[in-house]
């Protein structure tokens, strides 16, 4: 009687588990099959890449705007300033772009705007050639007027036509930004601070330095298209006065880059008002030999360094003379 229930017993508990394990593996089955058909699905779904309206011959179509690898990035636009842009002060420019064919053909891959990959044989591509002022404008028009469309052989011609094309191509200098800065929104600041710089043949950089004047990157590029700024950039120093120092500085140390390393230590001295403008002319007046030869062995790094210490001796010596001619 013993035997009979254990067996009984034994039978249902592999039944048990039996129907456990059965379970498991159709709901891991289950799952399995699930996670098959959302792969699936996901691969199957294409994605929709951006399109562009453009008008050809006359009629508007949409197309999908290509790019390879080797052409130029977008612009960073951190401050949005695409956004802000007059459309109606854009000149026009002349948009070109390539049949796709030879791409897929020669093994280069093409992506859309959003850099997904264009499969081969999809319509309605056409290939940027890429130049200055359409690598980043073709985003901004409501539609791209009457491209033109090139049926180049390979894409060596096509690269071989844009290179040509941007062999001298460029955007303005940060010089010739400041001076266009001035015209668009009439500051004074930036004016004076160009006509400087083209005066001296210096860049603005020094220029905006012997005038002590701060303009950030940002603020002129903004002021270029015409927008002036809250707070007026203004001149730490009179015209005549940087021309006093350039001229000294330049009498001194010569015509060379090392300038800027000279008003970088000047500025600091005179900002605190310890130190008159004569007096730093004086300073400079007194280096010596000596001192200028360690000034020129000094590293890049090490440069302002030396010059700050070399005329902070000369005007701690010229003030103390003074006082002392004053005391007696």
């Amino acid at each position: 009687m013993e035997n009979i229930q254990n067996n009984v017993t034994e039978v249902a508990t592999e039944i048990v588990a039996n129907a456990t394990t059965e379970n498991v593996n159709a709901a891991e089955n289950a799952a399995s099959i699930n996670q098959n058909e959302k792969k699936m699905k996901k691969e199957n779904e294409a994605v929709a890449p951006m399109t562009r309206v453009a008008i050809i011959d006359g009629e508007e179509k949409s197309i999908i705007v290509a790019h390879t690898d080797y052409g130029m990035e977008q612009p960073k636009d951190s401050k949005d300033l695409k956004s802000s842009i007059d459309r109606t002060k854009l000149l026009s420019c002349k948009y070109h772009f390539s049949i796709p064919e030879i791409f897929w053909n020669e093994g280069v891959e093409l992506k859309d705007e959003e850099g997904n990959t264009i499969e081969k044989g999809t319509k309605n591509v056409l290939v940027l050639c890429p130049t200055a002022d359409t690598y980043w404008r073709y985003g901004l028009e409501e539609k791209i007027v009457e491209p033109e469309i090139h049926n180049f052989a390979s894409v060596k011609d096509y690269a071989q036509a844009v290179g040509c094309t941007n062999l001298y191509s460029r955007g303005l200098s940060n010089t010739e930004k400041v001076g266009v800065a001035a015209l668009a929104t009439g500051n004074e600041a930036c004016k004076t601070v160009f006509l400087f710089a083209k005066k001296h043949k210096m860049n603005i950089t020094t220029a905006k330095l012997y005038l002590d004047c701060t303009m950030k990157p940002i603020t002129i590029l903004e002021m270029t298209m015409g927008k002036e700024q809250e707070n007026k950039l203004t001149l730490g120093r009179k015209v005549k006065e940087a021309e006093k120092l350039v001229e000294a500085i330049s009498k001194k140390f010569g015509e060379h880059s090392e300038k800027r390393y000279i008003i970088r230590a000047i500025n600091p001295l005179l900002r605190n008002n310890e130190y008159s403008l004569k007096q730093m002319l004086s300073a400079i007046k007194g280096v010596n030999d000596e001192e200028k030869m360690n000034f020129k062995l000094a590293t890049s790094e090490e440069k302002q360094t030396e010059i700050t210490k070399i005329l902070t001796q000369h005007l701690v010596a010229i003030k103390s003379e003074e006082e002392q001619k004053t005391a007696a």
